[in-house]
């Protein structure tokens, strides 16, 4: 008569189902990824509408445009094993990077 192991996952399972789980997130994140491309792209040509139509950018949109570069390199990390820190909507949006000392 053989007893089965029942005091919980073993630790094999336990990293097989972690891997499943970021297997799951990473599909997300590609969708995410290429979503965020299209983004920079039309931020970018609508920028440059706004340039050429006032003579100056607008600086709300170049600090989103910041902050969407940002964002697509954190998703990169994440995607690439990096980091095992989640993006955007699992973190906070990326902000600004600290002022540059003098």
């Amino acid at each position: 008569m053989s007893e089965e192991n029942t005091s919980g996952p073993t630790p094999e399972g336990s990293a097989r189902e972690a891997i499943l789980i970021r297997a799951l997130f990473m599909i997300l994140f590609v969708i995410i990824y290429y979503v965020a491309e299209w983004l920079v792209v039309a931020v970018a040509v609508f920028q440059w509408v706004v340039v050429i139509i006032t003579g100056k950018q607008n600086p709300q949109l170049a600090s989103f445009g910041d902050g969407l570069s940002r964002f697509i390199y954190q998703v990169a990390r994440f995607l690439t094993f990096g980091t095992e820190d989640k993006p955007f909507p699992f973190a906070e949006w990326p902000g600004a990077p600290p002022a540059a000392a003098p």
